[in-house]
């Protein structure tokens, strides 16, 4: 049996890159999130799907947040990924949320 794909995004380094680790792990309560530090770089992961909510990252950082911030700080994602001004997902073609 093969184990499910990981997916999630890749942040550069920052208070950007910390908020959103700790809002993977708020945001995703019935999934194991796996966060990397690659020094540069934070690998989250979580498995098929991996949902982040802009007023958690805001809650996070401690300071009002717009999820164009995230986009430019997003290295890289693994898995889909589905982008609103409230939310971004990332997830497993054919997962449902």
């Amino acid at each position: 049996m093969s184990s499910p794909a990981l997916v999630g995004p890749i942040v550069r380094s920052g208070d950007v890159a910390d908020a959103v680790a700790e809002a993977a792990r708020i945001d995703n309560p019935d999934r194991e999130v796996t966060v990397e530090d690659h020094t540069a770089y934070i690998r989250v992961q979580c498995a098929t799907e991996c949902l982040l909510r802009r007023e958690t990252i805001a809650e996070t950082l401690g300071r009002p947040f717009e999820m164009r911030e995230l986009e430019v700080n997003l290295a890289s994602f693994a898995g889909q990924i589905e982008t609103s001004t409230d939310h971004v997902r990332f997830y497993v073609s054919g997962s449902q949320s």
